[in-house]
This record gives structure tokens, C-alpha cells and sequence, in this order.
């Protein structure tokens, strides 16, 4: 147990490090978002997959998501062939030991989304260490990192998809 609470504080202090990087101004340069990377927790997918319905708002193929599952209890099958990771796919000072989850970071997404509750550990760092040109996800102040902010109740996901697209619009990412 001991060996747990050191391995999470040590993923702590790596997100304030990030946190410090982050307050310096970030810039990026995207002209339209065609590539979707998508985390969400496992327990949502079982009762929602809500893909579908992403891809009609953001006008993309559904094809073109990438969707990678958080498993909080570690003991979870994904459905279908979408991958999952845990808490056991992380090592100290927030070191991913998942093959499968090191090909998800390193994928260049023009944006992530992040549907994950903002109090869990792990999906923070995923979205931290991921290579996406652009974050998106639900409003709170433990979500630091995000480029768009959400403000949408967690449980209602239908209306966090038409509000992001709407932002989406107004940036003239989407058509």
C-alpha cells in the first residue's frame, strides 16, 4: 500500500511540474481538426458509446476517432476492439509502462478530448504526456491544461459534444 501512495505522489509532482510549463503561453497553429484522440473512463462506454453521435457534431468520419479507455478499477474488459489502460499501467514519477498506451500518446491528434472525471490521476497525465495538437474537455480547475473548457454537467455528454462543436465553429476548426 505504501508503495502505491509513493507512486501516485510521484505522479502529483509531475503534474505540478507540467502545470508550471503550462502558465508559460502556448501557441499552436491548427487550421481544421480532422484527427479526434477520445479518453474516457471504461465504466462510461459500458452504459454509452457516444462516438457516433461525436463524429455527426464534429463532421468527421467516425473512422478518423481514436478512442483509448481509463479503467479505474484495473479489472474491466474493454468492448468491442477499443484499448484500455489502468493505474497499473503506470510506473513512478508518471513513467507509462503500456506499449499500447505510449502508441495512443505519441499519435499527433488535432484534438483530445477528455471525458474522464477530473479528480482521477492517471487520465490527467494522459492528457498531459499526449502529442495532440489540442485539448478539450469538461470545465475545472484540475483540468489545467485544456484549450477548450467545457462548462456541462459530467454526466451529460450529449450536450458537452454540441457545446464543443459550437466552440469548434467559432474557431472555424470545424465546417
Amino acid at each position: 500500500m505504501k508503495l502505491l501512495n509513493l507512486k501516485n505522489k510521484t505522479a502529483r509532482k509531475f503534474i505540478k511540474n507540467q502545470r508550471n510549463v503550462a502558465e508559460r503561453k502556448k501557441e499552436f497553429e491548427l487550421k481544421a481538426v480532422k484527427k479526434i484522440g477520445v479518453l474516457a473512463e471504461l465504466s462510461l462506454f459500458e452504459t454509452y458509446d457516444f462516438t457516433k453521435r461525436l463524429a455527426d457534431h464534429l463532421k468527421v468520419r467516425h473512422e478518423d476517432l481514436k478512442v483509448f479507455l481509463f479503467d479505474t478499477t484495473g479489472k474491466g474488459e474493454a468492448p468491442g476492439f477499443y484499448k484500455t489502460c489502468s493505474e497499473n499501467d503506470f510506473g513512478f514519477f508518471a513513467k507509462v509502462k503500456s506499449e499500447a498506451l505510449n502508441r495512443f500518446l505519441s499519435i499527433d491528434f488535432d484534438l483530445l478530448i477528455n471525458y474522464c472525471d477530473a479528480s482521477l490521476l492517471y487520465p490527467r497525465i494522459i492528457m498531459l504526456k499526449s502529442a495532440s495538437k489540442m485539448r478539450a474537455g469538461f470545465e475545472d480547475e484540475l483540468n489545467f491544461f485544456n484549450d477548450i473548457a467545457v462548462h456541462a454537467e459530467r454526466n451529460d455528454i450529449d450536450t458537452f459534444n454540441s457545446e464543443l462543436a459550437k466552440y469548434l465553429k467559432i474557431l472555424k476548426l470545424i465546417d
